[in-house]
């Protein structure tokens, strides 16, 4: 009798072990806080498309070439992990800050924060 009681509460202790550990809320609520950030980001880019054109250019260019483009940057930071080497670079000008982030010497991010 005493076997099956502790059977049982390892039992319980185990199911709500288990429950408590898993987290299905968690997709819905990313998911779902990522739709309205998508609409914002998407407002200020149709109504400067200049701004749109400049950062949809700069996917897939050198750091050299961006150099080229805006001289040296303000701000540099350098990460390498294993064999991917990711350099930030940050251009700060009058119509406001560019920054760019290079994978292995290749843009594959890109931001520009307009002037207030």
């Amino acid at each position: 009798m005493l076997n099956h009681i502790r059977l049982m509460f390892i039992a319980f202790f185990m199911g709500l072990f288990l429950v408590a550990c898993g987290d299905d809320n968690s997709t819905q609520d990313t998911a779902e806080e990522a739709a309205p950030m998508a609409s914002e980001e998407m407002a200020p880019a149709a109504e400067e498309p200049a701004v749109a054109e400049e950062t949809s250019s700069i996917d897939g260019m050198t750091e050299e070439e961006a150099v080229a483009k805006w001289g040296e940057p303000d701000v540099t930071q350098t990460r390498t992990i294993d064999a991917l080497t990711i350099t930030h670079h940050e251009w700060h000008g009058e119509d406001g800050i560019t920054s760019v982030q290079f994978h292995n010497g290749v843009a594959k991010f890109s931001q520009n924060i307009p002037a207030k």
